[in-house]
Formats: structure tokens, sequence, C-alpha cells
């Protein structure tokens, strides 16, 4: 197995998911990662000869793309660069995944929609992308189309890894996933406004890492929504996650998306119905409680400066 963007959220799940049932190798950008298990290595995926190079000596069986340029903001001012990393990768992967028999699964975005709909989008409704970085994200999934690969598109991705607390920054332009924000900003006492006008259902990347894994196995191809089970407010999320890790939820505001600066446009509504993959793949996807109850236990285990100081 190959996995692109090994130190990120969800290639580090996969990762640590899959080492049981897989020789992996994974690659990164910027963020270097020691995984137990994986041969991790550099690779700057914009260079076609260089990804060629790397499924030449690995010949991959399975193939999971998890990288992104998703810094929002950052893609709507550099097309070029969106593009080169969100649809031209793609075009690679697909090339040499074609060459060397390998089964590509790629990870898109619910961006790819406008928010106009009130009930979670499905497989079938009309992408319609408000921003270029939905928009790069959508050519990506258009080089896949009627192929024998996997496209599938999550809602904020988020979870516990330690290698988003090194301080490095990603290539892709994310310092940090929205609950670990979240929780570290909660650990430093600091005031959240968090908007109530942005919906979707937010992912626990273990969940996604999982799907990726059983997809990647599969024979089926196509495209699959895989979220969590609960369609909420970034604000009602925040809430939760506070409540669940025993942190003051008062100190969380409400606020409007108009009362911050953006330069690209995000969609209001962007939550994902996933009863195809669940009914395909057996998944087993979670509630955001159920989903925060996983993420608190890996953070007691692994984290736990993250939690509240006892007075």
């Amino acid at each position: 197995m190959l996995i692109l963007g090994v130190s990120g959220l969800t290639g580090y799940k996969i990762a640590k998911t899959a080492n049981s049932q897989y020789e992996i190798y994974g690659s990164y950008n910027v963020r270097h990662a020691k995984i137990e298990n994986c041969s991790v290595f550099q690779l700057d995926l914009t260079k076609k000869e260089d990804v060629t190079k790397v499924f030449s000596e690995i010949k991959p069986d399975v193939v999971i793309n998890t990288t992104a340029l998703h810094n929002v903001d950052f893609c709507e001012e550099n097309h070029e660069q969106a593009s080169a990393v969100n649809a031209n990768v793609v075009r690679y992967l697909y090339e040499n995944s074609e060459k060397y028999g390998s089964k590509l699964v790629h990870i898109s975005t619910d961006y790819v929609f406008d928010g106009k709909k009130k009930t979670p989008y499905t497989e079938s409704d009309k992408a319609a992308p408000l921003s270029f970085y939905g928009e790069s994200k959508l050519q990506g999934e258009v080089i896949l189309s009627g192929s024998r690969h996997v496209v599938v598109r999550p809602s904020v991705v988020y979870g516990w890894t330690p290698l988003e607390l090194a301080g490095t920054v990603s290539s892709s332009g994310k310092p940090m996933n929205f609950a670990m924000w979240l929780l570290t900003k909660l650990n430093k006492k600091e005031p959240l406004k968090i908007v109530t006008d942005q919906f979707a259902s937010a992912t626990l990347a273990d969940s996604l890492a999982d799907a990726c894994l059983k997809i990647g196995k599969s024979s089926k191809s196509g495209l699959y929504h895989i979220s969590g089970l609960t369609c909420e407010s970034r604000y009602e999320f925040a809430v939760k996650l506070a409540r669940k890790f025993g942190y003051d939820s008062n100190s969380i505001s409400e606020a409007n998306s108009s009362s911050f600066v953006q330069k690209a446009k995000r969609p209001q509504y962007s939550c994902l119905d996933s009863t195809k993959a669940i009914k395909e793949f057996g998944l087993q996807l979670f509630t955001t409680d159920k989903a925060l109850d996983v993420m608190k236990s890996q953070v007691e285990n692994e984290g736990p400066h993250l939690l509240p100081k006892c007075d």
C-alpha cells in the first residue's frame, strides 16, 4: 500500500490501522513522520517524473491519496498552485495506477457543493463549487470519473494526532484540524467565536481511514460520501467537544460567518448522506457524540496535557 500524505491526519490514521495488513509505504512533503512498520519518504507529488519513479519502484496494489492543498483562501488567490496539487497530481496518480494495476482511492471534499440544499447531499446531487478550492478538487474528481478507481468525499475531517502538536504547518496549508484547534484553544483558556450558520457532518478521521481500507480491498469503483452521522453547525460541534472534554462551553460564543473576512466563499450547508457507502461496504460511521468519545480516549492515552487541569 502506498499512502500519499502519511504525515497528515487521515494518512497517519490509515497507516496505523493498515500496518498489520499491508507492506506500507508513505510519502510526505514537508511534515516528516515516523510510523511503525511504514517506510516513509519525501515526495513532491507535483513532479510527474518523481511520482512515476515511486510507482515503478513500489508497484503498489493499493494507493490512497489523502493529499490536498486545502487552505481555501490561499487557493482562491493561487489558482495555478491549487490546480497543480488538487487536479494535476490526481492525473499523475491515475496514469500510474493504470500502468501498474493499482487500485486508487482519492479523497475529495464536501466543498464541491454550493450549500443551497437543506438536506444532506447524496452522490447524485450536482456539484457546484463556490470557491476555487472546491473547483480544483472537482477537477480532480472528473479525472477519475468513469474509471475503476474510487473518489471519497468526507466533510470536515477531524481527530487526534500527535503530529499536529509539533507545530509544523503541513504543505496543505493547515496547521491543525478543527477539533484539535478547538481543544488547544480551550486548554489555553482562550475565548472562541464559532459560526452558527455553516453546517457540516464532521468526519472522524479514524472512521474515514477504516472506510478507505475497506474500499481499497474491494472491487467497487465510483463516488462515495463518507462522513459523520450528525449534521450540525460549527458552533454546535464546538460546544459538544468542550463539554465532552470537560471544558466550560461558555467560553465559546456564537458568530455569523459574515463577521469574518474571508477571500473565498464557503457553502453554508455541506452535510453529506453516507447511506450508499454504509450499505455497500458495511461501514460503522459515528454520531458526533460517539466520535468524540473515541477521540477523547485517544487524548487521555497520548495527550493528557490537553485535558482540563484539576484545581
